[in-house]
Order: structure tokens, then sequence, then C-alpha cells
């Protein structure tokens, strides 16, 4: 498969450009999504993944990873 490179429109959010993107993900999936180069999508459509599979709504984000940061003079 390869990518549409043509220009599908503009992102309503950053007016960027974006584009139909083909591609397998790492379990042999057909990936196709419609995104602006800044990545946000308009869609994402999974192809050979199991259609009754509930839906996972809940947003993930991980803890930060920085808990401080302190700066000090060397002699």
């Amino acid at each position: 498969m390869q990518s549409n490179q043509k220009i599908q429109g503009y992102c309503e959010r950053c007016k960027g450009p974006v584009f139909l993107n083909n591609s397998d993900d790492q379990y042999g999936n057909t990936v196709v999504t419609l995104n602006c180069w800044n990545g946000h999508y308009a869609w994402i459509k999974i192809e050979g993944i199991e259609q009754d599979l509930p839906n996972d709504n809940k947003v993930q984000t991980s803890k930060t990873i920085v808990k401080r940061i302190s700066f000090f003079k060397l002699p």
C-alpha cells in the first residue's frame, strides 16, 4: 500500500495540510488515517481488528518523570 500524498484539505485546528495515510501496525493490521502534519486526526480506521470489542474512550496520560529540577553553582 502506498500513501496518498495529495493534500486532502486543511486542518480545522491548526490550518495545516491534511493527508490520507495507509500503514501497517505492529500486529499486521492495516491502519488508514486522515490527519494533518501536526498530528491532529480527523479519523482513524483499523482494518483487521475485531469489530465487537468495546470502545475505550478514556484519555490515557502518563505521570511526569521529572519530579524536581534544581540548579547550583560549581566552584
